[in-house]
């Protein structure tokens, strides 16, 4: 006897509580910083649902959550780049076969942050900074991925995404030296955020219009918009990368001379990223300062 239309609907409607649930405790644990914990959770749910009688839109928002967790932890730990990249391409996969376009723009932005860091990573492994590399056929996969889904988020009208969006290509810029277009985009990307609301999404670009004001000499502008970044952090509750905010700090007020301060900050990046299990992160950044170079956290 097949089972009824009705039963099927409950057996679907108790795979989307379930997945919701999980979900929620996966984002808690992401900005938390408990990477491993939240990795581990969104791991062992895809793994349960394989083979389920699951709805497209409970996979995809799985799989999608759990390529932001990656994109991070790929670039704080140097995590799985192939589990990273297979992620969101099955999740691009999906979104395209149910016609889920905001899917759709949400996979492709993510693939543009995984470029984009991928990229980084392999420069800085090099021994090299990613600045100057316009012309070497660097990030040019990044850049391409972060237009197609800004022109899907602005016919949309996703602002979150938009916002997402002109910073990952600010960001690309910025790389390329491009200083002009790079601002443009990062202020752009704060006047998005601020107009809808959004606080978490003004830190990022934020604290790279501090790069930009360190490369130009002007630590006093540095100083506000890095205070910025870590306030706009702190607000949005995101703690993976406020140790790398408060090493910025740090290092605005070593070359201001006012070592109280850059103590603080020191100690406060060393106590958080303790807590997060990230200490060797803070310890590399310390002596290498490519901490100024990293790349967005979507969440």
């Amino acid at each position: 006897m097949q089972p009824s239309v009705s039963a099927n609907n409950e057996y679907t409607s108790h795979y989307t509580t379930a997945i919701d649930a999980l979900s929620e405790i996966a984002r808690s644990s992401f900005f938390l910083g408990r990477l491993r914990d939240a990795l581990h959770v969104l791991g062992t749910s895809l793994h349960l649902i394989e083979g389920g009688e699951v709805a497209q839109k409970d996979h995809l928002k799985l799989l999608l959550l759990h390529g932001k967790v990656l994109n991070v932890d790929h670039l704080l730990s140097r995590g799985d780049t192939d589990l990273l990249f297979s992620t969101i391409l099955q999740a691009q996969q999906i979104a395209e076969s149910a016609q889920d376009e905001q899917g759709r723009a949400s996979a492709l932005s993510l693939l543009g942050q995984a470029h984009c860091n991928a990229t980084t990573i392999a420069i800085v492994k090099s021994g090299a900074l990613p600045f100057g590399t316009q012309g070497q056929g660097k990030y040019e996969k990044a850049l391409a991925y972060q237009q197609q889904a800004l022109e899907l988020q602005e016919t949309l009208h996703d602002t979150r995404g938009i916002s997402e969006s002109y910073f990952g290509i600010g960001l690309i810029y910025q790389f390329w030296q491009q200083n002009e277009l790079a601002r443009e985009h990062f202020t752009k990307a704060i006047q998005v955020a601020e107009e809808s609301g959004y606080v978490l999404e003004q830190a990022e670009p934020n604290r790279h219009l501090t790069i930009d004001a360190l490369f130009k000499g002007d630590l006093d502008q540095a100083l506000t918009y890095a205070q910025r970044a870590l306030s706009f952090r702190e607000a949005g509750g995101f703690r993976p990368y406020q140790p790398l905010d408060h090493l910025t700090l740090r290092d605005i007020y070593l070359k201001k001379g006012d070592t109280a301060r850059a103590q603080f900050h020191m100690q406060q990046a060393f106590a958080l990223a303790s807590a997060m299990g990230l200490a060797t992160l803070v310890s590399s950044a310390i002596s290498s300062t490519n901490h100024l170079g990293v790349q967005n956290e979507e969440a």
